[in-house]
């Protein structure tokens, strides 16, 4: 009897001294990504496209400080396309705020469904956009330095970083025609 008991007593402690391991799904693709876009809750933005109407309702998240540059703006769809190179429709979007050094946009990565991330947020003139050999498209702004004159232009580029999955400044320069 005295052995029982204590081969019960050893199980007891040995059940209590593993604890158990939480079982997760990650491994399937759906289940991945809705758990990853719980988690970026607090980063990522809610985009509506409204087409018949050229408007983009953007909805921030929850506990950012994020403000709109221009409160009364009509934030308008300016370019669609795979800005990241990871096959999803990204937005860039007209955010107003216009004055001599060009207007406000935003560019909204794609993340799934309607959830993005914000990627970039700065004033573009002229705004062009290159595809590069990997896929990924730099933004270039451009304006003229001096009034009616196209012969000396300040050209702005902005690259994507893919370690920080955000649109930085590469570079700016003058070009003389």
């Amino acid at each position: 009897m005295k052995n029982i008991t204590r081969i019960i007593f050893l199980c007891l402690i040995a059940c209590q001294s593993k604890p158990e391991k939480a079982k997760t799904v990650t491994n399937h693709p759906k289940i991945a990504e809705i758990e990853q876009s719980k988690s970026d809750d607090n980063e990522l933005f809610i985009l509506h496209e409204k087409i018949s109407e050229n408007f983009v309702k953007i909805i921030p998240p929850k506990n950012s400080d994020f403000e709109f540059p221009d409160d009364e703006a009509k934030l308008e769809p300016y370019k669609h396309g795979d800005f990241n190179a990871d096959g999803k429709q990204d937005i860039l979007v007209f955010l107003g705020a216009c004055g001599t050094g060009g207007c406000m946009y935003g560019l909204f990565l794609n993340q799934s469904d309607n959830y993005y991330k914000l990627a970039f947020m700065d004033y573009l003139k002229n705004p062009e956009f290159i595809t590069e050999k990997d896929g990924l498209w730099t933004i270039q702004s451009s304006e003229e330095l001096e009034p009616y004159n196209p012969s000396k232009v300040q050209v702005t580029t902005f690259k994507f970083d893919k370690k920080t999955d955000q649109y930085e400044l590469d570079k700016t320069y003058v070009s003389k025609e």
